[in-house]
């Protein structure tokens, strides 16, 4: 991984991952950062606005991962065979853990101590908004890979 991958990754994952908190209300939601903002007030010591601090570095870090770990397989190949497949799994993979892994975060920042993995719901396996949004967010990233590549084919012909 180079500093230009790790620069992308980051620049990627902070702009899906706030049009994920904005275009999720679109699924029936409340958003992400406002549920963990609320759950670190209600179930922790934190003020308000340190909450919504501390939910929005959760996400956007995990964001930044999720862009990271899609750069790597954009790397290994960038078909669009790959690119779909690579949407559809990273996608369903995260819906799957996405419930067990905001309650662990949750639990984690509320009590700061790690909480046991028997503590937490079970798997996501619900065909549904979370699963179309989680979808969405690798979208655009996968789509924002190939604009910058693009980009930069273009760039390098000059």
């Amino acid at each position: 991984m180079n500093k230009n991958n790790l620069i992308m990754a980051v620049s990627v994952g902070l702009i899906a991952g706030m049009a994920f908190i904005l275009i999720q209300p679109m699924f029936g939601m409340a958003t992400l950062t406002s549920r963990h903002a609320e759950a670190y007030v209600n179930l922790g010591p934190y003020s308000e606005t340190a909450a919504l601090f501390m939910s929005w570095v959760v996400h956007l870090s995990v964001s930044i991962f999720y862009a990271l770990l899609s750069i790597v397989v954009f790397n290994l190949n960038h078909s669009l065979l790959v690119s779909i497949v690579q949407v559809i799994v990273f996608g369903w993979v995260t819906t799957l853990i996405a419930t067990p892994a905001n309650e662990w975060v949750v639990k984690l920042i509320t009590t700061r101590q790690f909480p046991a993995f028997n503590s937490l719901s079970g798997l996501n396996t619900e065909i549904g908004p979370k699963l179309w949004l989680h979808m969405v967010f690798f979208i655009l990233v996968v789509l924002s890979l190939y604009f910058i590549r693009l980009r930069v084919v273009k760039y390098k012909r000059k």
